[in-house]
């Protein structure tokens, strides 16, 4: 993917918040032609128990071959962020999908299971409902990801949600990122989720122009973000 703008110019369209044109349309050969258009999804976030770390970590890799039953959840990530933080991140195209799945099985084993192995889960808080703004799609083994929490300043939402639709397609252009989603949790609170196959992909992304521009726009879009903000995960298992 080729452009004749200089980055400076493109962020700085993007914070006046107009909508670029001059990307191109025509996207990698290797990204994956998906049938299913990915719009609404779940994050769930949850801290094992003292104690019960692995518990949690079997619990979710058992989870796969459950969601694998379920035809309109789309895809399915299981990653660790540390060694007693878990989480959970699904998309689907329909909201009869989700909800589907939040009366599957996989969502009752949850609650059967999270007060013996989960600290403080609370499912009307700790499952959240997201909106898909933009994803793009490589093949390859998920084993690394990143998890990036926004929240926008007041008045910069739509300054926000440009920056990410632009963020899109950045990465079609960058061959080890194999899954990247922008997400919107609320009215103001954003997320990045995207995988790699290895360390070096992922080290590749973070030194790349995605990163660069959320760096350089942090001080202006987004409310007190700081690097810690992005979060290196393990993809556990997924779909």
């Amino acid at each position: 993917m080729k452009t004749k703008i200089p980055l400076k110019l493109l962020l700085l369209v993007v914070i006046l918040g107009f909508t670029i044109q001059t990307f191109s349309k025509t996207k990698n050969s290797n990204i994956m032609q998906d049938t299913k258009k990915e719009t609404i999804g779940l994050l769930v976030i949850m801290k094992a128990k003292p104690g019960k770390e692995q518990d949690v970590k079997n619990f979710l890799l058992s989870g796969l071959s459950l969601v694998n039953q379920e035809p309109q959840t789309v895809s399915w990530f299981a990653f660790q962020i540390d060694d007693s933080t878990f989480g959970i991140y699904d998309t689907f195209q329909l909201e009869e999908g989700r909800q589907a799945h939040l009366t599957g099985e996989v969502a009752k084993a949850l609650l059967a299971n999270a007060g013996d192995l989960l600290e403080n889960f609370d499912p009307k808080t700790s499952i959240q409902v997201i909106d898909v703004l933009a994803s793009n799609h490589k093949k390859g083994t998920q084993n690394k990801g990143l998890l990036v929490i926004m929240k926008a300043k007041e008045g910069k939402a739509t300054d926000v949600e440009n920056f990410l639709n632009v963020g899109q397609q950045l990465v079609g252009n960058e061959p080890n990122t194999l899954t990247w989603y922008a997400i919107k949790i609320n009215a103001n609170t954003y997320a990045i989720f995207d995988t790699f196959t290895e360390d070096s992909g992922r080290d590749e992304h973070l030194t790349g122009k995605v990163a660069a521009a959320l760096m350089e726009n942090a001080p202006i879009i987004l409310e007190g973000f700081e690097a810690s903000a992005i979060q290196k995960i393990d993809i556990l298992a997924s779909k």
